[in-house]
């Protein structure tokens, strides 16, 4: 920068350098205030529309395993409170089987991770047979269960999720 005097923090063409330099900090950090509120606006699915991948991936992974005569257990489709004024959606089906059920969990391990994305979040133990897996960027988490030597279960819900109005 060029000065109009060594003595003089006045720009050439008028204006001092303080107020160049505020006025650039205020338009800073006008954008990084801005940015900041702005990022606090929650812009994933809704309830209603995490319900529907909820119950779209449980619908497709019971009839993509081969099971017939599927029972839906929990038909979902309406908002339930939970924390802090929040939403959540649930569904659940059911069906029976033959065969090995750790084979049947497997099958549909692999079907939850390499089709849609889910990771497990807790394996299933060799008494329970149970395995919940999460998918957070559609905020849903399905448990694929074996209570019995011919029955699985597969339940969903979503997080719970802000309501919006």
């Amino acid at each position: 920068m060029q000065y109009e005097s060594d003595e003089s923090p006045t720009l050439i063409g008028g204006g001092s350098m303080t107020s160049v330099r505020l006025g650039a900090l205020a338009v800073s950090a006008l954008v990084l205030v801005t940015a900041c509120t702005g990022s606090g606006t929650d812009t994933g699915p809704t309830a209603a529309q995490a319900g529907k991948t909820l119950e779209a991936h449980i619908t497709q992974l019971m009839s993509r395993s081969g099971l017939r005569d599927v029972e839906v257990t929990d038909p979902g489709g309406k908002d339930l409170p939970c924390a802090d004024g929040g939403t959540k959606r649930t569904y659940g089906a059911r069906s029976t089987f033959e065969g090995g059920g750790e084979g049947l969990v497997l099958e549909m391990t692999g079907r939850l991770t390499s089709t849609w994305g889910y990771k497990v979040d807790m394996a299933a133990a060799t008494t329970a047979r149970k395995t919940v897996f999460k998918l957070p960027p559609s905020r849903t988490t399905i448990t694929v269960d074996v209570p019995s030597e011919y029955e699985v279960t597969v339940v969903g819900e979503t997080d719970c999720v802000p309501a919006r109005g």
